[in-house]
């Protein structure tokens, strides 16, 4: 099993053995694109995720970070996502050693920004035998792969008190699939997207086929991860 590390009450895993920090669903530009919906959000992203990446490293000193998909939000791209999303590629260069950026299905006609920051837009990133991939694509599982890292689901546990009151928190999902490997779902990094409540979903609504086709969400350990509230390991889903 590869170990792994929430960082401080973040949406944001540490792997110390590659020396990595991974993130994924940053979804910036989604205050703009909700505006536009008719529901006014002041743009407050960007400047949060840049504090508390810059927090990442300064707690983990790691030399890696992985955007592991959908830095950007909308499906189209926009001038104000571009000069967000080199902002935030610009500020990242000054802090990690490398700055790994994997395609997500959000990230279309990003390549040129990317670029422009003398980085790739990549598929796929391999470490060691720890892939990172978004996870919004079907994928051929190679015994190569120790550990699977996707984001994309965005899944979130829906909690209720005694009172009925029912809260939506973040979670970080993990667990092996049928073929024993290591499947980690990070929690989406964004402070304002919706999240799959994933220990009342029905399976086949799951949105990545990497958990549909090679997983059974039951077996999976669901840790709750609260910027506000902590850390809490809720074990896993079938018992929730």
């Amino acid at each position: 099993m590869t170990e792994f590390k929430i960082i401080d009450s973040m949406p944001a895993v540490h792997f110390p053995e590659i020396d990595t920090v991974a993130v994924a669903d940053l979804h910036l530009g989604l205050e703009a694109s909700m505006t536009s919906s008719g529901y006014y959000v002041p743009e407050f992203q960007l400047d949060k995720v840049k504090e508390e990446l810059e927090k990442c490293f300064e707690v983990t000193k790691a030399r890696s970070i992985v955007i592991n998909g959908d830095l950007k939000n909308e499906f189209s791209t926009s001038y104000s996502e571009k000069k967000e999303v080199a902002e935030l590629l610009k500020f990242l260069k000054t802090i990690f050693e490398q700055v790994i950026v994997i395609k997500g299905n959000h990230d279309l006609f990003l390549e040129q920004t990317v670029e422009d920051q003398g980085l790739k837009l990549e598929e796929s990133f391999l470490k060691d035998d720890v892939l990172f991939v978004h996870g919004h694509e079907k994928l051929e599982v190679e015994e190569d792969y120790g550990t699977i890292v996707i984001g994309h689901e965005h899944p979130a546990l829906a909690l209720k008190d005694d009172i009925g009151h029912v809260e939506k928190v973040s979670c970080l999902l993990h667990g092996e699939n049928r073929e024993g490997i290591e499947i980690i779902v990070l929690p989406a990094f964004s402070h304002i997207s919706n999240g799959s409540e994933v220990n009342t979903i029905d399976e086949s609504d799951l949105m990545s086929p990497i958990l549909k086709n090679h997983m059974e969400l039951g077996t999976m350990n669901a840790v709750a991860v609260s910027r506000e509230g902590g850390v809490y390991d809720f074990g896993r889903l079938s018992d929730l």
